[in-house]
Formats: C-alpha cells, sequence, structure tokens
C-alpha cells in the first residue's frame, strides 16, 4: 500500500513538472466550461494570475460572438455526440486581460473519467509567427515596387517552370494580368509551341546545374494577344541557404526590331554584291565586243589604237570603282560584326542601343529621342545600384561573407576613395579630411571597410545641400581604428533614428531623394562581422555624425 501510494506521489510530481514547466498553455474545464487547471505559461498568455482564473467560465477568454456562444457548443457537443473542434487543431484569437486580441493554435482533446469527463486545450501562441508573415509581405511588397520602376521586363521563375514574380512593365510588354501570369506555367503561357520543348529541356538543365552558361540567352516570346517576339534575357540563380538551385531570376529586353535591322543591313550587303558581281560581268562583255570589234577594223590601225588605250584607261576607272565598292562593302561588313558582338556584351547592350538611338534618329524626333535615352541611362544606373545593393544583402544572408584581414596602408586606401566620390559632390560641397602619417599601416577587411566608408561618406553628401562641407576624420588608438563621417544636412528625424539600421528603412523627409534604404543596413552587418559598431547623433535640419569602431592590429 505504501509503495502505491509513494507511485502516485511520484506521478503526481511528474505531471505537475509537466504542466508548470511547459512552454504551451495548458488549461483544462469541465462540462460546464470552468477552469480547473491553468498552467502559468497559459495565464500569462491571456495576462492574467493563475488563481484569478481557477473556477471561472473558459469563456471570459474569448472574444465575441465566440464568448457568447461557447456554452451552447458544449451543450451540443454532450448532447449530440458530434465533433466540431474536439480533436482538430484549429487558429482562433484570445482575449487577454487588457482587451487586447492575439492569434493561436488551439488543439482539444477529451477526457473520459470514471465519473465525469473533461476537457484539455493546449494553447500555442501564433503572435511572432504573424508578425514574421507580415514582415515578410511587406518586404516582398517593396521589393515588387522597386522592380516596377525598371523598364524592362523582370521576372522570376521557379524551378517548377511557374512565375513567381513579374514587374509591371513585364505584364505591359506580355499583355497578361500579374494575377494571369503567377503561379503559372511560364513555358506553356508565354514560349511559342516550335520552341517550347527546346527552351523547357535549357531550363531544366540549368536547374539541374548541367548548363555552365546561362547568362546570356535570346529566346522567342509570345504575348497574350498571339504576336512573337524576340527577347535578350540576363539570367541569375536563386539559391536557399543550403546552396540549391531554386529559382531563375531573368531581365529582359525586347530586341525584334534590331535584330531585324541587323537582317536588313545583311540583305543590302548581299544585294550590294550581287549587284557588283552583274556590272563586272557586263563591263567585261562590253569590253570583249570593243576587242572584237577593233579585231575586226584591222585597216583601221591608228583608231584602234586609239579605241584600245581608251579602253584601257576605262577599264582601270571601272576596276578603281569596283576596288572601292569592294572596300566598302568591307567596312559594312565589319560595323555589322562589330555592332554584332557589342549587343551581346552583359548590360552595355542597353546602353548600347541607347547611343544607336541618339545616333539614328529622326532630326524632328531628336529633342524627345534624347530625353528618352536620358531615362534609360538613369534608370540603368539606378536598377544597378539597386541590384548591388540586394547582391550584399543577399550574400549577408546567405552567410558567404567572411571577414578577411589583410595588410592596408591606410593614407593611399583613404585617398582612393575620397578620389572615387568627388564626382558624387554637388557645386560647392567639399570633403575635410586630415590625413594620418604617411605609414601609417593595419590589417583590416579591405573590401568592407572601403564598402562602409563609401556608405557613410555618399550618403552624408547625398543628404546635405549644395555648398556644405563634410568632415572625415580617422585615427588609431588602442588597437582600433575610429572613423568619424559629419555632414550639416537635412538630418534624421529624431522619431525615427531608432529604425536607422533597418533593412529597407528610409526616413519620410528623403522619400524624394533616391536610395533603397540598404546602405546603413548592409554597413551594420559588415561592421559585425569585423566585431566594430558604429553610433550616430542627428538633429533635424542641422546635421548626422556617425562614428564607427574597427578592433585592428598595427603592422
Amino acid at each position: 500500500m505504501k509503495n502505491a501510494q509513494t507511485s502516485y506521489s511520484d506521478v503526481r510530481l511528474r505531471f505537475d513538472a509537466v504542466i508548470e514547466t511547459a512552454t504551451d498553455g495548458i488549461v483544462i474545464i469541465d462540462e460546464a466550461g470552468k477552469m480547473e487547471l491553468v498552467n502559468p505559461a497559459a495565464a500569462a498568455l491571456f495576462g492574467y494570475a493563475v488563481e484569478d482564473l481557477i473556477g471561472c467560465n473558459i469563456n471570459m477568454l474569448m472574444p465575441s460572438p465566440h464568448r457568447e456562444k461557447h456554452d451552447t457548443y458544449v451543450k451540443n457537443y454532450l448532447t449530440t455526440g458530434i465533433r466540431h473542434i474536439i480533436g482538430i487543431g484549429r487558429e482562433v484569437e484570445g482575449l487577454k486581460k487588457n482587451g487586447d486580441l492575439f492569434p493561436f493554435r488551439l488543439s482539444i482533446s477529451e477526457v473520459l473519467l470514471h465519473d465525469r469527463r473533461i476537457f484539455t486545450g493546449i494553447i500555442h501562441d501564433l503572435t511572432e509567427q504573424k508578425n514574421a508573415e507580415r514582415a515578410l509581405q511587406r518586404e516582398k511588397e517593396r521589393a515588387q515596387r522597386y522592380l516596377d520602376v525598371a523598364n524592362s521586363l523582370f521576372i522570376v521563375i521557379n524551378r517548377d517552370e511557374t512565375v513567381a514574380l513579374i514587374n509591371k512593365k513585364g505584364t505591359e510588354i506580355l499583355g497578361y494580368s500579374e494575377m494571369e501570369l503567377v503561379g503559372q506555367n511560364w513555358f506553356d503561357l508565354c514560349v511559342p509551341m516550335e520552341a517550347r520543348q527546346k527552351r523547357r529541356q535549357s531550363f531544366q538543365s540549368i536547374m539541374a546545374g548541367r548548363e555552365l552558361r546561362f547568362d546570356y540567352f535570346e529566346n522567342p516570346v509570345e504575348t497574350k494577344y498571339g504576336e512573337t517576339r524576340l527577347f535578350a534575357f540576363r539570367n541569375s540563380l536563386l539559391r536557399d541557404a543550403q546552396g540549391g538551385v531554386f529559382a531563375i531570376i531573368s531581365s529582359a529586353v525586347d530586341i525584334t526590331e534590331q535584330r531585324a535591322a541587323e537582317e536588313r543591313i545583311r540583305q543590302l550587303n548581299a544585294e550590294l554584291e550581287n549587284r557588283v558581281e552583274e556590272r563586272t560581268e557586263e563591263l567585261a562583255e562590253a569590253v570583249n565586243q570593243l576587242l572584237n570589234t577593233n579585231h575586226k577594223l584591222e585597216f583601221e590601225i591608228q583608231e584602234r589604237k586609239t579605241i584600245e588605250q581608251a579602253l584601257r584607261k576605262s577599264e582601270g576607272e571601272l576596276r578603281d570603282l569596283y576596288e572601292r565598292e569592294k572596300e566598302l562593302n568591307n567596312l559594312k561588313s565589319r560595323f555589322v560584326a562589330m555592332a554584332s558582338h557589342e549587343f551581346r556584351t552583359p548590360l552595355s547592350a542597353i546602353l548600347s542601343s541607347a547611343d544607336l538611338i541618339e545616333a539614328y534618329t529622326e532630326k524632328e524626333q531628336l529633342e524627345k529621342r534624347l530625353k528618352h535615352t536620358g531615362r534609360i541611362k538613369s534608370a540603368v544606373s539606378n536598377l544597378t545600384s539597386i541590384l548591388n545593393d540586394f547582391l550584399s544583402l543577399s550574400k549577408l544572408e546567405e552567410g558567404k561573407v567572411q571577414c578577411e584581414p589583410v595588410r592596408c596602408v591606410l593614407p593611399p586606401f583613404f585617398q582612393e576613395i575620397l578620389d572615387e566620390l568627388q564626382g558624387l559632390l554637388k557645386p560647392g560641397q567639399w570633403i575635410v579630411h586630415t590625413p594620418l602619417p604617411p605609414d601609417t599601416t593595419v590589417f583590416v577587411d579591405k573590401k568592407m571597410l572601403k564598402n562602409i566608408l563609401y556608405n557613410l561618406l555618399s550618403n552624408a553628401i547625398k543628404y546635405s545641400p549644395a555648398g556644405k562641407q563634410i568632415d572625415f576624420s580617422v585615427r588609431v588608438q588602442a588597437g582600433k581604428l575610429h572613423l568619424l563621417v559629419k555632414d550639416y544636412g537635412i538630418g534624421i528625424p529624431e522619431e525615427e533614428q531608432q529604425h536607422l539600421f533597418s533593412r529597407f528603412f528610409r526616413a519620410h523627409n528623403v522619400e524624394n531623394i533616391q536610395g533603397t534604404g540598404l546602405g546603413l543596413n548592409i554597413v551594420k552587418r559588415y561592421l559585425e562581422l569585423m566585431q566594430g559598431n558604429v553610433t550616430f547623433e542627428s538633429k533635424l535640419g542641422e546635421g548626422t555624425t556617425f562614428l564607427v569602431e574597427v578592433p585592428v592590429e598595427t603592422a
């Protein structure tokens, strides 16, 4: 008997320990809905003390209309035995003591005792999960807005050939809405039947890692209206945390008219060659006829000599003309070959097209053309900057960036950065820099340090008005490299300073100034890898000062 009591006591202690230490909330109610047991985790979730809940009806933790209907739910089950939620997990909302609602996953089980039944509820808080899902959706929408400003088609195609993302320009080119494209098979919807199988096989080879050259393709695309256009695709693979390829991102430019123009030039060259050949044959025949005539006029020797001399002279002129035409033809052929090569050069194809538009346009349209080419070049530069920020962020997220200190002589290193920034300075701006001793040498990751300093100084230039100076000072002290960047610009609103190093954050007073909101986040991430830190002070309308500390070894 004593052993049985001891065993029961041990079991009871284990049960209480499990209930008390469980991270999920646990609540046991009777058939009337009154709470018999509430563990600390459940009480904390709802903002109550455990003793405040014991004996109370469970409906006090439910928002309307479930609060008013809960007792009816229980009575219907006890009467009919039909289960609606028992044994089935589902997401619901809970009502905290302070009136706030929060999401959680509820699992209910029924326990039959010898004289009654009880119901056990397991409560798993979903607040952080839901917040993360909302944050992820906001970032996805923000990235979509960046892509929508591009003047080229941008598309992401999943491994299963479905469209994951497409920008606004892409929907305009293809004639489909975003809803009609996302989730659909790209090859079935937008690749012409005659090219579909070959393009699909090439795509699967890229996904499997068998296709090594995939950065540039020229592929036909079929629009919603049945029109087939030729596009130049620039491609990059998207990989997961394990390095596996899960999608491909592509930018595409319509080159249908460009290729048609090239084909027309080739046809004209062929026609010119045929005409020159025909003309040569005609001239040769004419010469032969003249020679035959001369042979028949033997009695007119002097006249024949005169005619022969004239013919020789004519032949020389014709040969010169033929050689000049042949040389012109060769020049045109070399031009076509050169232009064809330049069109295939990564990214410069877009800029070359802009230059050709400026060079080969009608007089009355020149002003408008120049205006549009300026916009194209600006869009390319902006897009390159955005993609560079996304690439740096992607490498940091995937853990591909490692701190690799090397020997660095600081004065020429900093001077090189300052020289690169000269082209960004506004009229009247200048950078005040007190140089270090010429032989100051440390061991530091030069790429990371350059990225950090370039970001801070370019921001100081961007957010300062013309005619203002920018201060930049450096010192090495006690095993640390200290950097100071100070501007006298627009400053950062105090209420927004806490978010300054967040991804995609931009203060409300810089919304009309170009930027991605990634630069300072990348700076902070690089400093974390270098075991350094960054602090700042800012006053609205007066300017901002950034202080950077990086541990270094002196040489």
